[in-house]
């Protein structure tokens, strides 16, 4: 099965970055990571994602991102 998943940033301060994302612009699900540890909490579920596989890719996604020091404004997973 092949993904592709926008994710655009909707919120940052100190301490945490919330995301929106999706693979359109008709429905999204939300993340926030914590900037202190990198913990990935989903906030809401991408409709029709049952077993949340978009918000574990997202979540990956984000979490490299933090790793590598940056909370991009938009980035994606594609696989």
């Amino acid at each position: 099965m092949a993904f592709y998943i926008k994710i655009r940033k909707t919120f940052e301060d100190d301490n945490v970055a919330k995301y929106s994302f999706g693979s359109d612009e008709k429905s999204a699900g939300s993340l926030t990571i914590r900037k202190l540890d990198g913990e990935v909490t989903l906030l809401e579920p991408l409709a029709g994602d049952e077993r949340n596989l978009f918000f574990h890719r997202a979540g990956a996604r984000v979490r490299k991102e933090w790793k590598e020091g940056r909370f991009p404004d938009m980035t994606e997973w594609a696989s």
